[in-house]
């Protein structure tokens, strides 16, 4: 018997020009890394008896299209959901059974949606612009040890307990004692209510994604992107951004060549994402 996962994927953004023109919307990115990693997870992993299928249906969230009927509960749809942030809230509120992914934006949506709480007396998570800088190309995140028990086969192979991931974001998630002070020298002390676990940090980006187990994952960089995508990010996004030669070449260095061998640790968060998917973790 197969495991069919359908996911809806809600495409927010319109990606750039050369990137849509040579691999479509965002929504397609993910089908075809979640697609290769099942297949690759179901020839490879002893614990899978029933193959995975993965299926996508893309929403677009500009034209007001959310995945409202495939939350139906018997015969009464939920109600139409115009935000972003409320209808998130609304399916972790209102539909256990549906697991919740983030990427990049999603990722900083997702926190400010479920994880910030205004009338929290312990600490305080919002998203802010990044003041050390963007993260573009690929860096090392510095695993949780926590996440890490959690998909095992996915990390636990990785040196140092680091990943490497392609970035493409100018702010982040931030989540700190109440009157903690924070410094621009230092990584400030993340504080998330149980049961959400940090992903892992860098010294710019100290929550590089977010883990409820059993209900949501999310992630700031980019595991659904190559060289190749990043590349076209970097140059459409240049003049819009006020970039000069010199500040978009060194973040097209950070990104790295475009070779058939990816220089990061990508396929190794897809498959903690089809894991969590099929109910695999740790």
């Amino acid at each position: 018997m197969v495991r069919n996962i359908h996911i809806a994927v809600l495409d927010v953004d319109i990606p750039a020009r050369g990137l849509y023109e040579a691999r479509g919307l965002c929504s397609a990115h993910f089908r075809s890394i979640l697609r290769e990693t099942a297949a690759h997870l179901n020839e490879t992993n002893p614990n899978i008896i029933d193959p995975i299928n993965i299926t996508v249906t893309p929403y677009d969230i500009r034209g007001g299209h959310f995945p409202e009927f495939h939350l139906m509960r018997g015969s009464n749809p939920p109600r139409r959901i115009s935000l972003l942030q409320k209808f998130i809230r609304t399916v972790y509120d209102e539909h256990s059974e549906v697991r919740i992914l983030g990427t990049c934006f999603g990722h900083q949506l997702i926190s400010h949606a479920l994880v910030r709480d205004p009338e929290d007396k312990v600490r305080d998570v919002y998203v802010e612009k990044c003041p050390l800088g963007r993260e573009v190309g690929i860096y090392k995140v510095d695993l949780n040890k926590e996440f890490i028990r959690s998909f095992p086969s996915a990390f636990a192979h990785l040196p140092q307990s680091q990943m490497r991931i392609q970035m493409f974001h100018g702010d982040r998630v931030m989540a700190v004692e109440k009157g903690a002070p924070v410094s621009l020298s230092d990584t400030p002390p993340v504080s998330l209510p149980a049961p959400w676990i940090n992903v892992g940090s860098t010294p710019i980006c100290p929550i590089q994604g977010l883990y409820n187990p059993g209900r949501v994952l999310s992630v700031q960089g980019h595991y659904e992107m190559d060289a190749f995508g990043l590349t076209k990010m970097c140059k459409d996004a240049a003049p819009t951004m006020g970039w000069k030669e010199s500040k978009l070449a060194v973040f097209l260095e950070q990104v790295g060549p475009d070779l058939v061998d990816q220089q990061d640790d990508s396929k190794c968060f897809a498959t903690a994402v089809v894991s969590f998917l099929s109910d695999l973790e740790g």
